[in-house]
């Protein structure tokens, strides 16, 4: 069963990406239970779980907070564990930081939003995917990681888009596989609307002939990922 620790914090749009996630992996038959930060996770509760999927947030991993704690405390689990993580966006920096402590998590020069490329290299969980374009909205970054990281995907404005964490079923990725176009724009507009300097970072590398759908792949490849003695490497 499939833990998602769903760490955003306002409210509307918490219930929000519950329905997203919840969807994306009742289609895949993958069972799974949604859990917020709010929630004491004892070690025996979060036993009863294969995955876990740590979300995006508005909360910055560079950045201490009152949540840090929490989260790290939840990643090194399942890390101990050696069971299978996903984190996307602040879930990928936290999950680094987790592992590696703060050194390798630093905020952006510039944020980087919009609908980017990503130059993936084979890899289990990219399993399908070709040419992707995803969505992306962070002010964070993972960096300088060890060779204990297998970096799997880069772009031109940020060197780790996504990370295996030795040849164990741990993920990061930077970007919001789970986020389709219309959410994603309306969701960047009304950024703008409210941070109308930020507009000017945004890129939009979508075009007509682009496969978004394939970004779902993501979520499938990591829902049958489960072992560690499943995953190979290709360097």
């Amino acid at each position: 069963m499939l833990l998602i620790y769903n760490v955003i914090l306002d409210n509307k749009k918490r219930k929000k990406y519950d329905l997203v996630f919840s969807k994306i992996f009742s289609d895949l038959n993958f069972p799974c239970k949604i859990r917020y930060l709010k929630d004491e996770l004892t070690d025996s509760g979060l036993s009863q779980f294969s995955h876990l999927l740590i979300t995006g947030s508005e909360l910055f991993a560079s950045r201490e907070n009152e949540n840090n704690d929490k989260v790290l405390r939840v990643i090194r689990y399942f890390v101990n564990q050696e069971k299978a993580i996903l984190g996307i966006c602040y879930g990928h920096q936290m999950l680094a930081k987790a592992i590696s402590g703060k050194k390798v998590c630093r905020k952006r020069e510039e944020p980087e939003f919009g609908w980017k490329k990503v130059e993936i290299i084979s890899n289990p969980l990219f399993k399908g995917i070709k040419n992707p374009v995803f969505y992306e909205s962070h002010y964070d970054e993972v960096y300088d990681l060890d060779e204990n990281y297998h970096v799997i995907a880069t772009n031109l404005d940020c060197s780790v888009q996504a990370f295996q964490y030795k040849n164990l079923p741990i993920w990061g990725v930077q970007f919001h596989p789970e986020v389709d176009y219309k959410t994603g724009e309306i969701s960047l507009q009304q950024r703008f609307k409210e941070f109308p300097e930020q507009k000017k970072y945004y890129q939009n590398e979508m075009n007509e002939t682009q496969n978004y759908e394939q970004r779902l792949k993501v979520f499938e490849n990591f829902a049958a990922l489960s072992s560690r003695w499943e995953i190979e490497i290709v360097e």
